[in-house]
């Protein structure tokens, strides 16, 4: 029997959905504290986490640790070096956010054509404020990672005729993409979008990729949207080029701290649209996890581990 420690807590109804796939052949145990948990750490050998920091010392304990199941894409928070020191691997929740982050992103589109945002602060200033708006028809959208999110929000902005390009390390064709370039060719996409929608995954070479530079060459009257990692974005370039008009604006879900210190200038900044990292929940999230999680875990107990998706490379870090 596998052993799996949950830091998550599942319902009954995703717990029945791994009972009826994988029977007595595995046994989930639902860890709150890691420093209480104690022998059944010990004799796990799959850990399903949605901890917010995963320290060495947490896994040390976990001497069959074999596979960690993540519920987030973003796995910045595991050390990397260790688990790939030990073998251990590491899938994440690539592909889950698909739905609900295109809907916010097209969402987010709308309202920055239909000014939504204007009006709203309008509406609560009682301030009758018509003001010039735009449409999205005829737009150029440019995506830097050309991912799931991102195929899937291309496929739902069809409807808007808008012309659709993207960044990603292999130059092919893309479904519902008019044009694909290869990372070196990204200053291409910075020039010819109006909007620029960041959804890279966060490594070494991806961190702080869009800086003054970067901002210096997009259309003045360009939006740019960061629903990755913060720290993907020089924050302070970002902040310059709003402030003094390199681009139009900026839209915010994640950020280099987060929450967002109150003292920070963005919150003061004119056309800038925050939310506070919400993009991807959704009360769907965790059954559409299950699917992914299940399968794997199947995978894993018929020892074929080789059929598990979402892999992390180490070398790479996604």
């Amino acid at each position: 029997m596998v052993k799996v420690v949950c830091t998550y807590t599942l319902t009954e109804g995703q717990l029945g959905r791994i009972e009826k796939r994988l029977g007595d052949r595995v046994e989930v145990i639902k860890v709150k504290d890691f420093e209480k948990a104690g022998d059944v750490l010990t004799g796990a050998r799959v850990l399903l986490t949605n901890q917010p920091k995963i320290d060495k010392k947490d896994l040390e304990k976990m001497e069959n640790l074999k596979w960690i199941q993540c519920v987030y894409s973003g796995i910045n928070h595991f050390p990397l070096y260790y688990l790939k020191e030990k073998g251990i691997i590491l899938t994440n929740a690539r592909g889950v956010h698909r739905i609900q982050m295109s809907e916010f992103i097209v969402s987010l589109l709308l309202s920055i054509v239909r000014r939504s945002y204007y009006y709203t602060k309008a509406h609560i200033a009682r301030k009758w404020d018509p003001v010039k708006n735009d449409e999205l028809y005829g737009k150029t959208i440019g995506f830097i990672g050309v991912g799931a999110v991102a195929k899937e929000t291309a496929r739902k902005l069809r409807a808007f005729d808008v012309r659709i390009v993207g960044v990603k390390n292999t130059v092919e064709d893309v479904e519902h993409f008019d044009e694909i370039y290869g990372i070196d060719e990204l200053d291409k996409l910075l020039e010819k979008s109006d909007f620029i929608i960041t959804l890279v995954p966060l490594t070494d070479e991806t961190k702080r990729m869009i800086g003054e530079e970067q901002f210096r060459k997009m259309k003045q009257t360009a939006w740019f949207i960061n629903v990755a990692r913060g720290p993907v974005v020089d924050e302070q370039a970002l902040i310059r080029a709003v402030k003094e008009g390199w681009i139009a604006g900026t839209g915010l879900d994640v950020f280099e701290k987060e929450p967002l210190p109150e003292d920070s200038p963005i919150w003061g900044l004119d056309n800038v649209i925050l939310t506070p990292h919400i993009a991807g929940p959704t009360p769907h999230y965790m059954d559409r996890l299950m699917n992914l999680f299940i399968d794997n875990l199947e995978a894993f107990v018929e020892g074929s581990t080789e059929k598990m998706e979402n892999v992390i490379d180490y070398d790479k870090q996604y």
